[in-house]
């Protein structure tokens, strides 16, 4: 069903939006399997701030097998998501002892349009990859949990499932509380059966915590590290309320299909989040008192929402199809507990089948109509633009589209997204690329300029705006640039670079570039352009033992 469902995703290419990060113009990826890029895929971040090897190891194997054929790429996912959706199905029917209701769990979970960025997207192979690791590692515990005679095997393999589902997503570190909702807790006993449920959980818990704390430093280190840094405790507290709540709205109404979700800036949607929110809680309390699957699904949407809440921002929107991945499940008990609560009222009634069926065949009519959307980078952000027009970057990510094949018209939306949003640096930034590539070089120099200047800039702008000073042979306002982007981004890889390589070719001092090529082998130790830059740079200075020494580490990459 999941491949029938998706199957023309396999004529779909790679999206201009991560995908070149993660995958196409990455040379750690690109270039498939090797030693050098093991390591880098478990000590770096790379160009985002989120740590997940694992599924950085998959698109290398995929590379290696099948080079940057995206057919392939997509064909991963939907075997992720096919295997996610048939270990659920397994799942459900060793907790709820019923087939009809397990396939309706995994159907409805698997078809459901919000799982389209996640299948359909190449660079979402986090989710259908962590997923499926996930799911099994509940179904050996569950499986170690009901026998009589525990086998440590299945027990070690749940384990040691939940660690690579971390290593492929981290929002999986859940996994342990799940675990206590499903097979420790009983009514009426909480406390004393949390605590009794230590031992079997601890290493769970130890786990979690190990994998929490190394996720944290590479966030904290990687290039989106200051994202949320300046929202305040209040507006992370209204994000958080508009998450829950959209995604409970979402599960009941995915349409239209759109990529980028803001928060509302009134106080009128937040009243009324609140309101909803509250009396979903009442209505969860007051049904569980003869539906225990009602609160159980909750529970379990609560604690898989958490990673996604903003609690640690992990990106500049607040919610997204993409991240409802896992925490649906909750939701989708929900639904359960209610259907078999109006079962038992009336069991020989066809109506409440036919209900569910109904549900199923619409989200999947739903599905075959928005998946499209996903061919290409055109045909998604065209459709963005029209069900989103006032977000900006639609408009910059449908530009890129034809900045090879029609730079003027690549153009003509950059800045659309400039006037859509002023205050920030990236629309510029592409307006002075493409007016390079349309050789209009003054203009190019103006909005670079004014990129540096904007209240968001990015740091690549002052690369841009280095590069074409230096060009235009304005070696004065080359060094301004150097030093206002050292000052403004001190702490970042590649402008530390830039400025070194200012130093040393432009101005021929290799004692100021020296530092700053130190810097950046500190910052990223495996990079082999800082290992190159500094031992070029001991060269020069004649420093033979320095130079030797990352000679050495170059070659051990």
């Amino acid at each position: 069903m999941v491949f029938l469902a998706f199957a023309p995703s396999l004529t779909f290419d790679f999206i201009n939006y991560d995908d070149p990060y993660y995958i196409i113009d990455n040379p750690n990826v690109n270039t498939g399997l090797s030693l050098a890029n093991l390591r880098w895929a478990f000590g770096t971040p790379g160009e985002v701030n989120l740590w997940n090897p694992l599924t950085t190891l998959s698109h290398q194997l995929v590379v290696s097998l099948f080079g940057l054929n995206p057919a392939w790429h997509h064909a991963v996912n939907g075997l992720c998501h096919a295997l996610a959706a048939s270990l659920l199905f397994l799942l459900a029917v060793k907790l709820t002892k019923s087939l009809p209701w397990s396939y309706f769990i995994a159907l409805l979970w698997a078809i459901h349009p919000q799982k389209i960025q996640s299948v359909a997207w190449i660079t979402e192979r986090k989710d259908v990859l962590s997923g499926a690791l996930f799911f099994a590692s509940i179904l050996c515990f569950a499986e170690w949990h009901s026998r009589t005679k525990k086998r440590p095997a299945l027990y070690v393999a749940s384990l040691l499932l939940f660690i690579a589902a971390a290593m492929a997503k981290p929002s999986v570190l859940p996994l342990p509380l799940v675990l206590l909702v499903l097979f420790a807790l009983k009514p009426g006993q909480i406390i004393s059966s949390a605590l009794s449920s230590l031992r079997q959980l601890g290493p769970f818990f130890a786990a979690a915590v190990a994998l929490a704390a190394i996720v944290v430093f590479f966030q904290s280190h990687g290039t989106l590290s200051d994202v949320g840094g300046d929202d305040s405790l209040f507006e992370r507290l209204r994000q958080m309320i508009f998450g829950y709540v959209f995604y409970l709205l979402r599960f009941a109404f995915p349409i239209p299909s759109q990529f980028f979700f803001t928060p509302p800036l009134s106080h009128l949607p937040l009243v009324l989040a609140i309101v909803g929110l509250g009396l979903f809680l009442i209505a969860v309390i007051w049904l569980g008192r003869r539906e225990k699957l009602i609160p159980v699904g909750a529970l379990i949407y609560t604690l898989l929402w958490l990673p996604i809440s903003g609690i640690i921002p992990i990106s500049h929107y607040f919610a997204a199809d993409r991240y409802s991945y896992l925490p649906q499940i909750g939701i989708i008990i929900i639904v359960i507990g209610l259907a078999r609560r109006l079962s038992s009222l009336s069991s020989k009634s066809l109506l409440l089948p036919i209900a569910l069926g109904s549900l199923v065949a619409g989200y999947l009519v739903l599905l075959q109509q928005q998946l499209p959307i996903w061919k290409n980078s055109e045909t998604l952000f065209a459709h963005e633009m029209r069900v989103n027009p006032r977000e900006a970057l639609a408009d910059i990510h449908y530009g890129e589209a034809f900045w090879n094949n029609d730079p003027a018209k690549a153009l003509v939306h950059f800045e659309l997204a400039h006037q859509k949003a002023p205050h920030e640096g990236l629309p510029l930034s592409k307006m002075g690329v493409t007016q390079l590539r349309l050789n209009q070089p003054e203009q190019a120099l103006e909005s670079f300029q004014a990129a540096t200047r904007a209240a968001n800039p990015v740091v690549e702008t002052w690369t841009q705006l280095l590069l074409l000073q230096v060009d235009l042979k304005r070696y004065s306002e080359a060094e301004a640039t150097v030093n206002d982007g050292l000052q403004r981004f001190p702490n970042q890889w590649p402008m530390l670079m830039n400025a070194g390589n200012f130093h040393l070719l432009v101005k021929k001092d290799p004692h100021q570039a020296l530092p700053l090529f130190l810097k950046a082998h500190e910052i990223s130790p495996s990079n082999a352009d800082s290992i190159r830059a500094c031992a070029r740079c001991y060269l020069i200075l004649g420093d033979q033992p320095s130079a030797a020494r990352f000679e050495r580490l170059l070659q051990l990459r």
